[in-house]
Protein backbone atom coordinates (compact mmCIF):
# COMPACT_ATOMS: atom_id res chain seq x y z
CA UNK A 1 0.00 0.00 0.00
CA UNK A 2 1.43 3.45 -0.51
CA UNK A 3 1.76 5.78 1.77
CA UNK A 4 1.58 9.86 1.51
CA UNK A 5 2.37 12.89 3.42
CA UNK A 6 -0.65 15.29 3.26
CA UNK A 7 0.98 19.10 2.75
CA UNK A 8 -2.08 21.23 2.34
CA UNK A 9 -5.94 21.04 2.66
CA UNK A 10 -8.96 23.29 0.89
CA UNK A 11 -12.47 24.28 2.47
CA UNK A 12 -15.20 26.48 1.31
CA UNK A 13 -14.14 29.36 3.46
CA UNK A 14 -10.44 29.11 4.58
CA UNK A 15 -11.36 31.36 7.76
CA UNK A 16 -14.09 28.92 8.70
CA UNK A 17 -13.74 26.90 11.59
CA UNK A 18 -16.42 24.81 11.28
CA UNK A 19 -16.28 23.46 7.60
CA UNK A 20 -15.60 20.02 6.62
CA UNK A 21 -12.29 19.86 4.36
CA UNK A 22 -13.20 18.95 0.91
CA UNK A 23 -9.71 18.56 -0.74
CA UNK A 24 -6.11 16.95 0.93
CA UNK A 25 -3.02 17.64 -1.52
CA UNK A 26 0.09 15.22 -1.49
CA UNK A 27 3.25 14.74 -3.37
CA UNK A 28 3.34 11.23 -5.76
CA UNK A 29 7.33 11.60 -5.53
CA UNK A 30 9.50 14.58 -5.45
CA UNK A 31 9.72 15.48 -9.05
CA UNK A 32 6.06 15.51 -9.58
CA UNK A 33 3.87 18.28 -9.17
CA UNK A 34 1.19 18.31 -6.17
CA UNK A 35 -1.79 15.42 -6.56
CA UNK A 36 -4.97 17.40 -5.00
CA UNK A 37 -7.66 15.10 -4.64
CA UNK A 38 -11.24 15.20 -2.80
CA UNK A 39 -11.73 13.85 0.98
CA UNK A 40 -14.57 11.57 -0.91
CA UNK A 41 -11.79 10.15 -3.16
CA UNK A 42 -9.05 10.03 -0.20
CA UNK A 43 -11.86 8.21 1.70
CA UNK A 44 -12.53 5.39 -0.77
CA UNK A 45 -8.82 4.62 -1.45
CA UNK A 46 -8.55 4.43 2.22
CA UNK A 47 -11.38 1.94 2.12
CA UNK A 48 -10.08 -0.35 -0.29
CA UNK A 49 -6.62 -0.25 1.29
CA UNK A 50 -5.15 1.38 -1.97
CA UNK A 51 -3.26 4.10 0.29
CA UNK A 52 -2.88 5.55 3.03
CA UNK A 53 -2.25 9.25 4.12
CA UNK A 54 -0.51 10.96 6.94
CA UNK A 55 0.36 13.77 8.40
CA UNK A 56 3.70 14.79 10.04
CA UNK A 57 3.92 15.59 13.37
CA UNK A 58 6.09 16.56 16.14
CA UNK A 59 5.97 12.45 17.15
CA UNK A 60 6.43 11.66 13.69
CA UNK A 61 3.89 10.47 10.86
CA UNK A 62 -0.01 10.66 12.12
CA UNK A 63 -2.05 8.46 10.02
CA UNK A 64 -5.27 9.93 8.69
CA UNK A 65 -8.47 7.87 10.10
CA UNK A 66 -12.12 8.29 8.40
CA UNK A 67 -14.49 9.20 10.96
CA UNK A 68 -18.52 7.58 10.28
CA UNK A 69 -20.60 10.60 12.10
CA UNK A 70 -23.33 7.72 13.97
CA UNK A 71 -26.55 9.81 12.37
CA UNK A 72 -26.08 9.04 9.02
CA UNK A 73 -23.50 12.66 8.50
CA UNK A 74 -21.23 12.47 5.88
CA UNK A 75 -17.66 11.05 6.22
CA UNK A 76 -14.47 12.88 6.68
CA UNK A 77 -10.99 12.60 7.68
CA UNK A 78 -9.16 13.83 10.36
CA UNK A 79 -5.80 13.11 12.05
CA UNK A 80 -4.77 12.32 15.70
CA UNK A 81 -4.58 15.81 17.91
CA UNK A 82 -1.38 16.73 18.96
CA UNK A 83 -0.45 17.41 22.75
CA UNK A 84 -2.18 20.98 22.49
CA UNK A 85 -5.33 19.38 21.05
CA UNK A 86 -5.45 20.29 17.62
CA UNK A 87 -6.48 18.49 14.88
CA UNK A 88 -2.85 18.58 12.84
CA UNK A 89 -5.10 18.41 9.37
CA UNK A 90 -6.17 21.94 10.12
CA UNK A 91 -2.90 23.01 10.74
CA UNK A 92 -1.64 22.22 6.93
CA UNK A 93 -2.07 25.26 4.51
CA UNK A 94 -4.74 26.02 1.92
CA UNK A 95 -4.60 24.81 -1.20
Amino acid sequence: MASYQVNCIDKPKASSTHEQITHIGYYESLDRPRVVISVAEAIARIEVNSQAFYVSTERGKTYLTIVKPENGGKKHLKSLTDRAGIDNLLTLEEV
